[in-house]
């Protein structure tokens, strides 16, 4: 898992550096995080303790990467990631959907794009266009990982 982590981080930091800063890249990392949270079936604690710290240590790599404030990146991720946790957590077992899977991944976006967008110092009126830019390149991310729980998920029920 983490080695698949790590993976997604650096995907998404190649993803960053072809982009020229011309555009803010979608948080693979934090959606591969988040999907793994939330297809996981055995409800282990441990497997969250061990989550949110890959996450920190992440955020910091992508801090000290980027953005130059350590623990911005690492305090934003943990924040969405016990956000998305949360949410799950209120609907029932027999809730847990792909289509709310798709919603919690997909909106799991908007704070690590603000955090950017506010970093990254454009012009008011690039706001809207990188903001759908960004969203319609994390829709079919946040696809592919729901996918992947459904397969998950006949598996389980196999």
């Amino acid at each position: 898992m983490i080695i698949y982590a790590l993976l997604s981080w650096f995907f998404q930091d190649f993803l960053a550096v072809l982009s020229f800063d011309a555009l803010l890249v979608p948080d693979i990392f934090l959606l591969y995080i988040i999907y793994n949270l939330l297809s996981d079936f055995s409800k282990d604690m441990g497997n969250e303790i061990l989550l949110i710290w890959v996450l920190f240590f992440g955020g910091i790599l992508w801090d000290l990467r980027w953005t130059a404030i350590p623990g911005l990146y690492a305090a934003v991720y943990i924040g969405t990631f016990l956000c998305a946790s949360w949410v799950w957590s209120l609907f029932p077992e027999s809730g847990h959907t792909t289509s709310i899977l798709f919603v919690i991944l997909w909106l799991s976006q908007l704070p690590g794009f603000f955090t950017g967008l506010y970093l990254w110092d454009i012009g008011a009126e690039y706001y809207f266009t990188s903001m759908l830019i960004c969203q319609a390149y994390s829709i079919p991310l946040a696809a592919i990982f729901s996918l992947l729980y459904v397969r998950k998920l006949k598996l389980k029920n196999a």
